[in-house]
């Protein structure tokens, strides 16, 4: 954010995330959040850390994180989950990717027959059938 405005730029944060440890930066971040310093630019940083994670496709950075919960939810914010539902179900379980999708749907509003099973409800986000 204090970089300063040139075509370069895109090119030098790009640089500067693939250099670092997303873990460490979202907890100095965090730290930044809870003491009121900075915390605009605190917002915007960890968005476009999250959003490189997102277009990478390296969930698994923070799969075992507390900052996982942050990926997710910044993700049903944004309602783009579909990737980060087809990496949980393929790296860590369906059951937890059917959680994902559970949250996801009540956080839409639009809640999952409760009798579904893991199987059931994945199947239903794949196909959009709710």
């Amino acid at each position: 954010m204090l970089m300063p405005h040139s075509e370069k730029r895109h090119q030098q944060i790009k640089n500067f995330l693939g250099s670092c440890d997303p873990q460490i930066i979202l907890q100095q971040l965090e730290e930044h959040m809870n003491t009121g310093q900075l915390a605009g630019f605190s917002h915007q940083i960890r968005s476009l850390i999250l959003n490189d994670i997102i277009s990478k496709k390296e969930f698994g950075i923070l799969a075992k994180t507390k900052y996982f919960q942050v990926l997710k939810l910044h993700m049903m914010n944004t309602n783009n989950i579909s990737e980060l539902v087809n990496y949980v179900a393929n790296d860590i379980s369906v059951g937890e990717a059917s959680v994902l999708v559970t949250e996801y749907s009540k956080h839409l509003g639009k809640p999952v027959p409760p009798d579904a099973s893991p199987c059931d409800i994945l199947k239903m986000f794949r196909t959009g059938l709710w």
